[in-house]
């Protein structure tokens, strides 16, 4: 069993961990540490700490999966209090958190008293003053403003957004075609018609793999185009999803290739913040919501969960990262 002062970090940065060992060692604190939260688990269920704080977004096992299993851990649930950070203060993100199981939600950056204060509480609470969780949950924080110099530098670092050395197809060149480009509802019509009315679409082809990026309205035109295409032939592709909010999946029912038996369809992306992939996919072609379920689909799509942030799909090397968004969201 733990000491009476035992608490595990888990962060994939270093230098946090540091930093919060360095805070945490001068109050007393015994200290766990993991990069990710499968290894995070493990020394959870061996050394039972008093507390922990896990990053919202990893590799592997996200912060709403690790406050799951533990929860559903009867030698864990009781004892153990879960503080999840991230650097996003979304109203949306908080809630999901608390509703996974964890004890505080604690935005990024944050200074010492003010975990210091968390811990008092949910540990000593005879001490502190309690807060209402409604408050903790509406309660916004955006992040700091950037200065002009921290905006130049990050635009100086950031990516130019040209492969090099990338051979696609027989004639060499990448191709890249934006089938949906709009948020939250498709809006065709004239006052869209130059950029597209349609939500999140993109085709990818590379190395001989076709691949397409989120499920937005904009896959119904590209399924058609892609049948007109393929014809006769079988169509093998894979189909990556930043995140799961409706306009990003909400053509997947209409995606004509799908509904071919020839065809090989993988669908891959990280699991949601309450439920898996496949459920998510699954319920927005349940009864009473569509004709079809899923799992009538001829080509019997592939549903498979990504783990790890550096992936391949045939020869194509995929390297993801979390976004400032609410969910679980990747680009």
């Amino acid at each position: 069993m733990a000491a009476t002062k035992t608490i595990l970090v888990i962060d994939e940065e270093a230098e946090l961990r540091e930093a919060l060992k360095g805070w945490l060692s001068a109050d007393g604190w015994t200290i766990l540490e993991a990069d990710n939260g499968e290894k995070g688990l493990q020394l959870a269920r061996k050394h039972h700490p008093k507390a922990v704080i896990c990053d919202l977004l990893m590799p592997r096992c996200n912060g709403y999966r690790f406050c799951r299993a533990v929860h559903e851990d009867a030698d864990l649930k009781d004892d153990v209090k879960i503080i999840i950070s991230s650097s996003r203060g979304y109203a949306g993100d908080r809630l999901n958190a608390i509703q996974s199981g964890a004890d505080e939600y604690l935005v990024k950056p944050f200074a010492q008293d003010e975990l210091a204060n968390i811990l008092t509480r949910l540990l000593e609470p005879e001490k502190s003053t309690f807060i209402k969780l409604w408050e903790r949950l509406t309660t916004s924080a955006e992040p700091p403003p950037q200065s002009a110099a921290e905006a130049k530098k990050a635009e100086e670092s950031a990516p130019s957004g040209k492969p090099e050395g990338v051979k696609l197809n027989g004639d060499g060149h990448a191709r890249v075609r934006f089938w949906g480009v709009r948020g939250s509802t498709p809006t065709p019509g004239p006052n869209t018609v130059h950029f597209g009315g349609n939500t999140s679409c993109v085709e990818v082809r590379a190395d001989g793999e076709l691949i397409i990026l989120d499920a937005g309205s904009g896959l119904r035109p590209l399924g058609l185009s892609l049948a007109r295409e393929f014809g006769q032939e079988p169509i093998d592709l894979t189909l990556l999803i930043t995140h799961t909010h409706w306009d990003h999946i909400q053509g997947f029912p209409f995606f004509l290739p799908a509904y071919n038996p020839r065809n090989k369809i993988k669908i891959r992306g990280f699991e949601g913040s309450t439920e898996s992939l496949a459920d998510i996919f699954e319920q927005q072609m349940r009864t009473p919501y569509f004709p079809i379920t899923m799992q009538q689909m001829p080509s019997m799509p592939a549903v498979e969960e990504i783990q790890d942030l550096k992936f391949n799909i045939g020869a194509v090397e995929v390297v993801a990262a979390f976004m400032n968004h609410p969910g679980i969201c990747v680009g």
